[in-house]
């Protein structure tokens, strides 16, 4: 029972161990310290204090803290994820933002319960320093956010002199509040709102003074907005617009495509357009929008921002109200409507005017086309609103080159391996601009190499018994990238040996003249040598002793006398050492004092003194070595010599 526990645990650790690590997902409390969020191309990580790097690719970040902050870093291509669940930052005192992104990428954060930012000067409540885009979402339709921007920040979006852009809300309740001279949702002071989208969700923008709800800040424009869903009610500063620009900022490339939006301009700003002294334009309502507008105005004094369209002016002391613009409403559905309130209502009662269309007779024209499309280059239509002087304009698709049933042409560029090209010209060409040619490849048009017979050169490289090569060129060698030779052999090139300076081998015998060899002239590189009879060679036999084999036949020998010793060897196993003591007293006569008669099997030596005292001048001697057994005979018989034998 107890083994079967063991392994039931161990299992389950190897079932644990086999989880990828980046699908961890862990609650951090900011009041344990600060909390960086990293995505990179390896996964996740968090990272809290001085502690290490934790992968979790969605973490959850609860607490409350007045020291601490939080940083999503997202690099380029990558994605960081973070879900917001009841946590509470409130650095004012500290300088800092409470929430900050950074990197190249994108950040997604989740709202899980009611959260609360507070951020410090010169700091966004929620600081977008990332390239990429923010999204804030709230999938189980359970979360809050309020975000505070520090004096000079917008409460989402950009710090001082920073813009605010790639926002994109889709979800949640989001209140956001700049501080003085930013916006609420957008740029920080002299930051530019941008690219700023609202799909779902309850979102409340709102500032002090300068800056817009959405959109700039002090000096900032508001451009690129969009809201298709949700409850918006977004609320300018003094000279700020609710949608557009900040103090002296315009606001442009506005559509309101759908959702409940209320949007009241503050003292000098528009409702949607601009702030003080700058223009509202390009404002677009469409869909089933339920829209309310408010231009922002002092108490007691008529109307300065416009509902939808310029900003109030004051540069002299004198009150201008802004100019109204009409919105491109020509896309606005029968269950939308425009609400203008006046500035002094603040969009309580009755709207003093209402746009609407119930009938849905505001539609497009057939369109006109006023900018032809060429080959590479996009045409446009332009449709006018059949009720309002409106336009709006479409893309036409590029032509695209054609270069159907055009006739192609050789460029003459095929090498000796390669096709060349065919170009045709595109059936617009010379019209619109278009220059485009369309080149292919010309098959079967490679010409192949050719050598010339009389072009084969020897490359010298033949040998005594081989023919050589010859080498050739190809006619085009050099162009076209063709650098092929062919070689073939060289027929009869061969050159033969050739054979001088014999060298004799010193081999001859006294019976027989010996041999002499010659190395082949090219000996380095065939190794050739010839050998051939030394003519006159032969040894004459020397007078003091002979060598000679059982038979009598003399054999060959070498002598050579060092000193006293005269060494004479054979190279054979049977061989006769035989003379006179005549000889051998001339050979002492000569300074030979011992003799050693060496062959393959055995060496042995005598002293010619101990020789000449055993017998008479003219008597023969024989010493045989016939393999290891060695013998001496003196005269007509076998004398026991045996003392003066040296053996080895």
């Amino acid at each position: 029972m107890k083994k079967r526990k063991i392994v039931s645990t161990l299992l389950a650790l190897l079932l644990l161990a086999s989880l990828p690590v980046s699908a961890l997902a862990d609650t951090w409390d900011i009041g344990k310290g600060d909390i960086t969020v990293n995505a990179e191309s390896g996964g996740q990580t968090v990272r809290q204090g001085g502690g290490a790097a934790v992968p979790d690719s969605a973490p959850v970040i609860t607490g409350t803290s007045k020291e601490n902050n939080v940083t999503i870093n997202a690099e380029k291509d990558q994605t960081a994820n973070v879900t917001l669940s009841d946590v509470n930052i409130d650095v004012r005192d500290k300088g800092k933002a409470a929430v900050s992104t950074t990197g190249e990428g994108n950040v997604s954060i989740e709202l899980n319960g009611g959260s609360t930012l507070r951020s410090g000067y010169e700091h966004a409540g929620l600081e977008k320093n990332n390239g990429g885009s923010l999204t804030i979402a709230d999938e189980d339709k359970n979360g809050k956010l309020t975000a505070w921007g520090g004096q000079q920040g917008a409460g989402i979006g950009g710090g001082s002199g920073k813009d605010g852009s790639n926002i994109f809300i889709t979800g949640g309740g989001v209140n956001a509040i700049g501080g003085l001279a930013a916006a609420g949702i957008g740029g920080g002071l002299g930051g530019n709102g941008s690219n700023i989208t609202i799909s779902g969700g309850k979102v409340g923008a709102t500032n002090g003074l300068n800056g817009a709800g959405i959109g700039g800040g002090q000096h900032g424009s508001g451009s690129n907005i969009t809201i298709s869903g949700g409850e918006v009610n977004a609320i300018g500063g003094k000279n700020g617009a609710g949608i557009g620009g900040g103090h002296t900022g315009d606001g442009s490339d506005i559509k309101i495509t759908g959702g409940e939006v209320n949007a009241s301009g503050g003292v000098n700003g528009a409702g949607i357009g601009g702030g003080l002294r700058s223009k509202g334009n390009d404002i677009t309502v469409s869909g089933d929008t339920k829209l309310k507008v408010r231009g922002g105005v002092e108490d007691d004094i008529d109307g300065a921002g416009a509902g939808i369209g310029d900003g109030g002016s004051n540069a002299d002391g004198s009150r201008i109200p802004g100019a109204e613009v009409e919105p491109d409403i020509c896309a606005l559905n029968p269950g939308g409507k425009i609400e203008y309130y006046a500035p002094s209502s603040r969009m309580s009662g009755t709207p003093n005017k209402t746009v609407t269309n119930p009938t849905g007779d505001f539609v497009w024209d057939s369109g006109t086309v006023t900018t032809p499309a060429t080959c590479t280059g996009k045409g446009v239509r332009t449709y006018t609103c059949t009720s309002s002087s409106h336009t709006k304009t479409e893309d036409i698709p590029a032509l695209n080159h054609s270069f159907a049933g055009q006739a192609y042409v050789s460029d003459n560029n095929a090498t000796c391996e390669q096709d060349g090209t065919k170009t045709a010209k595109c059936v617009r060409y010379g019209t619109g601009g278009c220059t485009e040619t369309d080149t292919v490849t010309d098959t079967g048009s490679k010409l192949g190499h050719f050598f010339e017979v009389e072009d084969y050169v020897s490359n010298n490289d033949a040998t005594c018994e081989q023919d050589g090569t010859k080498t050739a060129k190809c006619v085009r060698y050099g162009t076209g990238d063709c650098m092929e030779t062919d070689t073939v052999t060289d027929t009869d090139s061969k050159l033969g040996h050739l054979f001088e300076d014999y060298v004799s081998n010193n081999d001859a015998t006294y019976a027989h003249d010996g041999t002499k060899t010659a190395k082949c002239v090219r000996y380095d590189q065939c190794g050739e040598t010839h050998t051939m009879p030394d003519e006159g060679s032969r040894l004459i036999a020397s007078p003091l002793y002979r060598v000679t084999a059982k038979d009598g036949r003399d054999i060959a020998y070498t002598a050579e006398q060092k000193g006293g010793v005269l060494t004479v060897t054979v190279d054979e196993d049977l061989a006769i050492l035989t003379g006179r003591l005549s000889g051998i007293r001339t050979l002492k006569a000569q300074g030979v004092e011992k003799i050693v008669f060496v062959t393959k099997g055995a060496t042995s030596a005598f002293l010619l003194s101990d020789l000449l005292d055993k017998g008479e001048g003219g008597e023969a001697y024989r010493l045989t070595h016939n393999g290891k057994a060695v013998t001496f005979t003196l005269g007509e018989s076998m004398a026991d010599v045996s003392a003066i034998l040296i053996k080895p």
